[in-house]
């Protein structure tokens, strides 16, 4: 089993390692002459997209790279992120860099996502001011130390609106919280009533992915008992069970974390013989399976194959063991643990119907290995992922 994942987990490195994650979106660019190119972004990490900006005209294009200064900036048109060139100080260093562009208003709100994260506010003379936090810590004395000198930096950008210059020992160091403020100004400063524009979107909704599954199908569970009486056995059964995928596109696009709740039963008969007589062994159980791992699945395509591998928990109820012998039945306890972990690996693919909207086909192996019993399951599954 040690072999069987290893072997597995090698296989994930290389295909992570030879295909390059991209997760190229919507988008335009601004250049320096201020005009608009439209085409695919690759929607990366804030991190990344401070640092960089890949580009292409179209899916078949040569993508090409672009870097704070070479371009005024970027946004993405669905996902609400907006990114800027602008030449700033973080720790003590003068950087270009792309800023996410947060608040357009009397005061431009911009956030990098460096260090703990610094925000900074533009006014209408082009003048920045820059503030962050350092994370919070546990003294030698267990008492939480929090830096709040930001708080005092939001105080002097908001001199001019008094009640809000003394409501900033309120303001929480993130970015909804941020952005209220500054909308907050721009509202009781700006005298034409004109209103700011937001750029930001709700990130933690919008760039988690969860993809769920329905599935039926077919297993054979192929049983050597470690009791030296008893032949193997096979057992052919249908299955049902659904599965989650959760992944962040914007850091590995192809890979997600799948779990997996299965259901089926297991029925079949072997001999049983020693020296004096022969037997048939019966068994029958009923079997859930609850997995979680990891899963590839090449983003590109109508069909796109997939290859996952996962520890799995086998549990069985409704047991009943019995050995007929000349017409009498016996019960025998001491067949099979009711539960038993175990490794799944399989490979299949998805076909794209519209959208998030797939048919999936999986072909899975798991192994189960225990005090009394071996167990190799092979799994056809067929479903649908939304």
């Amino acid at each position: 089993m040690k072999k069987l994942t290893l072997s597995v987990l090698l296989v994930f490195s290389f295909i992570t390692s030879t295909y390059s994650q991209s997760n190229f979106k919507e988008g335009y660019l601004i250049t320096n002459g201020n005009d608009t190119v439209y085409g695919l972004i690759d929607f990366r990490t804030d991190h990344s997209n401070s640092l960089v900006c890949k580009f292409k005209k179209d899916e078949k294009a040569t993508e090409k790279v672009y870097i704070p200064g070479e371009i005024a900036g970027y946004r993405f048109i669905n996902e609400g992120k907006y990114y800027v060139t602008r030449t700033v100080v973080i720790d003590n260093l003068k950087k270009t860099v792309f800023l996410e562009f947060l608040v357009q208003g009397l005061l431009n709100l911009y956030y990098i996502h460096e260090g703990n994260g610094y925000y900074f506010f533009e006014n209408k003379n082009g003048e920045m001011v820059s503030t962050t936090k350092v994370p919070d810590e546990i003294t030698t004395d267990n008492k939480l130390k929090t830096d709040i000198r930001y708080k005092g930096i939001l105080s002097y950008i908001f001199k001019d609106d008094m009640p809000l210059a003394m409501k900033a020992s309120e303001v929480n160091f993130n970015h909804e919280s941020m952005i209220k403020c500054t909308i907050e100004y721009h509202d009781h400063m700006c005298d034409s009533g004109e209103r700011c524009i937001i750029f930001e979107n709700d990130y933690t909704k919008k760039f988690t992915k969860f993809d769920f599954s329905a599935y039926s199908g077919i297993e054979l569970n192929d049983i050597k008992f470690d009791n030296i009486h008893l032949s193997n056995m096979l057992s052919l059964s249908p299955i049902v069970g659904v599965g989650l995928n959760i992944s962040s596109p914007r850091l590995i696009k192809s890979m997600s974390i799948l779990f997996d709740v299965t259901l089926s039963k297991i029925a079949g008969a072997c001999d049983y013989t020693n020296s004096l007589t022969y037997s048939q062994f019966s068994f029958t159980a009923m079997k859930t399976e609850y997995s979680g791992g990891l899963e590839y699945i090449y983003q590109k395509g109508k069909i796109r194959p997939s290859m996952n591998v996962e520890f799995s928990y086998r549990y069985l109820f409704n047991l009943n063991r019995t050995i007929r012998d000349n017409n009498q039945i016996h019960e025998d306890e001491a067949t099979t643990d009711y539960s038993s972990i175990g490794i799944k690996a399989g490979l299949g693919f998805d076909y794209q119907i519209k959208g998030n909207h797939f048919i999936i086909v999986r072909f899975l192996y798991s192994r189960y290995e225990n005090y009394y019993d071996l167990n190799n399951i092979y799994q056809l599954k067929l479903g649908y992922k939304f």
